[in-house]
């Protein structure tokens, strides 16, 4: 039985067919619908369809609270398609004093994690000839919320693929609540054939080629040291809401891998007819454009 916020994903293709299994504690759920089926290719020069699998990613409550630590493994095999998506936004919500609930313990993570901090892991292996695509909502941390992310993916060789998709907001803006969350920290690491034990123990430069790298790190300044979450409103002096007032969200999309080419092609047309232009402070809300992009090859 997985530890409380533990859960695994497993997609394989045995004699043509596709078998996935999925498991998961509370306060994590996954549930997999029925994909539609694949269409032939067309013709020799379209690349080999694949099977597809969906699985959503959720939680209890709709949102991660305090002390949660989310613990997820993924497991595509060869000839296989998976899409991970979550049915909203990923809802992270504000820090309270005291311990977490005890119902919330995981004894492996008692040495590593603070907890009174909120953690989602996930580790992912792309076997050759697999895609995975990562596109879940953004992440939403409420006033005062301590979150980290980190995801990383083995790729085992040059034929598998890959498409993530990691973005947040500034927060519930409905609410006047933009960048007074107290930390939001999120890493993604691509690594190209490294033994899965050491995706788990974060052993990324012994002996294994780093492809991508990428963190994100916004924390507030009034934060303590131990963690308080105590966020003094969105006016002060250096406040993210001052220094991030022209933008409501971050995302990061990396597209690697021959199932994917096609739209890391799109990408790449498409920004060089419209490239990124300079971020003019004195602009009105209103006339500024909606997304400011650039794309790296």
């Amino acid at each position: 039985m997985p530890a409380p916020g533990e859960g695994k994903i497993s997609c394989q293709l045995t004699a043509g067919r596709l078998f996935q299994t999925i498991s998961s504690a509370y306060p994590l759920k996954i549930i997999s619908p029925k994909a539609v089926a694949n269409t032939p290719a067309s013709s020799e020069e379209e690349p080999q369809q694949l099977q597809p699998a969906v699985s959503y990613i959720l939680s209890y409550g709709g949102g991660i609270v305090h002390g949660d630590q989310i613990h997820v493994d993924v497991s595509v095999g060869s000839g296989c398609a998976l899409l991970l998506l979550t049915q909203g936004s990923t809802k992270v919500y504000r820090h309270r004093a005291g311990r977490p609930p005890s119902y919330l313990k995981n004894d492996r993570n008692d040495a590593k994690f603070d907890i009174h901090q909120t953690y989602q892991t996930m580790i992912v292996d792309v076997e050759p000839g697999a895609l995975l695509c990562l596109l879940p909502d953004p992440v939403t941390c409420f006033k005062g919320a301590l979150y980290n992310q980190r995801q990383a993916v083995r790729l085992h060789d040059c034929s598998s693929s890959l498409v993530l998709l990691d973005w947040m907001t500034s927060g519930r803006m409905s609410r006047g609540e933009r960048w007074d969350f107290a930390k939001y920290f999120s890493v993604n690491i691509v690594a190209l054939g490294t033994p899965r034990e050491k995706l788990r123990r974060e052993q990324w430069m012994d002996g294994s080629q780093i492809l991508v790298r990428d963190a994100l790190l916004l924390q507030q300044p009034s934060e303590s040291s131990e963690g308080s979450g105590a966020v003094q409103g969105s006016g002060g002096h250096g406040s993210f809401a001052q220094r991030l007032d022209k933008v409501d969200a971050f995302a990061f999309l990396l597209i690697l891998g021959p199932a994917a080419s096609r739209i890391s092609k799109m990408f790449v047309e498409e920004h060089r007819v419209h490239r990124i232009k300079a971020f003019k402070m004195n602009r009105t809300r209103e006339d500024e454009e909606g997304i400011w992009w650039s794309v790296s090859e």
